[in-house]
């Protein structure tokens, strides 16, 4: 438990100087699945706490249209395709970065979400409609701060350099692109054919 719990004081080391923090994350084991679970499940919470406590004036719907399912599936999908992708392109162009590596370093990478959407969240329900900039230009340094650390993981893990981790974030985007078309045509097939078994058993015990 005092390991977990040192595993987990290190994402703030890592928020604050990602170069060095990715590369003791993959080589000194900083980090664990675990406490990379344990980052994500905190980022899914925050997400859901985020749509619920926002002002209505920046968030109209809220929770009111989405459910913490559909919330997970938008979350947790694309942090996985985004592990998945960026292992897939890492293996072919040369990257150093190991699926559990992967996994690790993205989830310490969102931690300024975790840390500082509720808060964000918080002071909305204290700005007016008229202070929508500022509500906007929080969330963006929020969004900006993880896009960075995204950026700085693939650079660090896989071991690019600077032009060279641009072009591979390309390309993890264009892989993951295709991954989901991938995903929703095996699963209009998998609906299909299970649609034309569900018929076919129809006709034949009907037929009998």
């Amino acid at each position: 438990m005092k390991k977990l719990y040192k595993q987990l004081k290190y994402s703030w080391h890592v928020m604050m100087h990602p170069i060095d923090g990715f590369y003791e994350l993959q080589y000194l084991e900083k980090g664990s699945v675990l406490s990379a679970t344990i980052l994500i499940a905190a980022f899914l919470s925050c997400v859901i706490v985020n749509e619920k406590i926002t002002n209505f004036v920046f968030n109209l719907n809220g929770l009111k249209d989405t459910s913490p399912i559909q919330l997970f599936v938008y979350c947790i999908v694309p942090l996985f395709i985004w592990v998945l992708s960026n292992y897939l392109v890492g293996a072919i162009t040369n990257g150093q970065g190991s699926f559990k590596t992967i996994y690790i370093t993205t989830a310490y990478a969102l931690l300024p979400y975790i840390c500082f959407s509720i808060p964000i969240a918080i002071v909305s329900n204290v700005l007016t409609d008229a202070e929508e900039t500022i509500y906007g230009f929080l969330v963006f340094v929020v969004n900006a701060w993880v896009v960075i650390m995204l950026y700085l993981q693939v650079k660090e893990v896989q071991e690019y350099e600077i032009y060279e981790s641009f072009k591979n974030i390309v390309l993890i985007i264009f892989t993951a692109i295709l991954i989901i078309i991938f995903s929703v045509a095996l699963y209009g097939i998998v609906l299909q054919s299970y649609s034309f078994l569900i018929e076919f058993l129809r006709e034949v015990l009907a037929y009998d």
